[in-house]
């Protein structure tokens, strides 16, 4: 008979797993991570929350310094020199250091990364790896890839699946922190952004007016409650 998880605390609060991964997501769209890796990152995070590894808690404290710039790998032919913590998260290239710890092990059978291998977002990987057919090792300055003899594991390991089945134990104090960063993603309601979907401003009929950005502004129709028309800014 399978047990079932300890029941939270009062404190705390079950989330599930499709939540953590809508305001993670979200959060880190804020951010100046590229934009082609932010569903990765997301995933990094979402299973070092699953692992025990205090994700969500460790994003947070990283708002930051992700915001506030992003620093690329260096590549020195066949392995890479990741930024140091003191320079930038290690989060803000974990993505790129799974691809490059697959691929390479993939190709040579091994690689080894300059990378700090003692972060969160770091011991988050090799759960994630081992879809792939990779096993990682780390130490606090390097993190090896080798491939698997066993292949890829795909699928959720146990902790994915428990926390699937059962959510993710999460402060509430910390929950409605990741809740209120998320938000700040999202266009304020408004007369204008109840007109358009993405740059497309659209008229009544469906038709579209202008779009968001253009050098002549257009004038949305008033809404129901509201007195005056709002103009689309350049």
């Amino acid at each position: 008979m399978t047990r079932s998880p300890t029941r939270p605390a009062p404190t705390d609060l079950r989330v599930s797993v499709r939540e953590l991964r809508l305001m993670t997501g979200r959060v880190l769209l804020t951010t100046a991570i590229p934009f082609g890796t932010v569903a990765a990152t997301r995933d990094i995070v979402v299973g070092a929350e699953t692992h025990g590894l205090d994700g969500l808690a460790g994003l947070l404290d990283a708002l930051p310094a992700l915001r506030a710039r992003h620093l690329r790998p260096e590549l020195r032919g066949a392995t890479a020199l990741f930024p140091a913590p003191e320079s930038q998260p290690a989060l803000a290239t974990a993505a790129d250091l799974l691809d490059l710890a697959v691929a390479g092990a993939h190709a040579d059978g091994s690689a080894s990364f300059a990378a700090p291998g003692d972060d969160w977002a770091v011991r988050a990987l090799p759960p994630r790896a081992r879809r792939h057919g990779v096993e990682l090792t780390l130490t606090r300055t390097t993190v090896t890839a080798e491939a698997s003899a066993d292949g890829p594991r795909p699928g959720p390991d146990a902790a994915e699946l428990r926390a699937l089945t059962y959510g993710v134990a999460v402060p509430t104090a910390l929950w409605r922190r990741v809740v209120a960063e998320a938000e700040t993603a999202l266009t304020p309601d408004s007369a204008l952004s109840r007109t358009h979907a993405g740059d497309s401003v659209f008229g009544p009929d469906g038709e579209i007016l202008a779009e968001v950005g253009e050098d002549e502004p257009v004038e949305a129709e008033p809404v129901e409650g509201e007195d005056e028309p709002v103009e689309v800014a350049p």
